[in-house]
């Protein structure tokens, strides 16, 4: 028993998860700062809901660091995050980054986790649409 136990810790030291995270080629996500667009207006106030809740408001993460930025763990996770409003991001020039970091680097919440940028190694884009 004790032997599995080191196992399991030695693995999760040296794992790596995937972390899906929406962003302009710059590293901006859509809520740095409101974009000028009437559906992204919409997400604007309807996303910090029971359903979308922002970092400070997730019990499980209560906020996020300065080095901290928001990503999904899973491809679904952030379909349904952004569902109706990925023709509005893809047109300001947002993109799905995929990125590869340690699992000591991410702290999941309800719906969303926080990872540290600068662990983080982008391994693939994919456009929204």
């Amino acid at each position: 028993m004790f032997v599995i136990r080191l196992e399991r810790i030695y693995a999760v030291t040296m794992f790596k998860v995937s972390m899906f995270r929406v962003e302009k080629p710059c590293g901006t996500g859509p809520y740095a700062e409101e974009e000028d667009h009437p559906m992204l207006a919409h997400m604007y106030l309807s996303h910090g809901d029971e359903d979308h809740p922002e970092p400070a408001d997730d019990t499980l993460l209560n906020g996020i660091g300065a080095d901290e930025v928001c990503g999904f763990p899973t491809l679904d996770a952030l379909e349904d995050w952004f569902a109706g409003y990925e023709d509005p991001l893809a047109e300001l020039g947002y993109e799905i980054v995929i990125y590869s970091l340690p699992v000591s680097s991410v702290r999941y919440g309800h719906q969303q986790a926080v990872f540290v940028r600068d662990h983080a190694v982008p391994v693939k884009t994919w456009s929204l649409v």
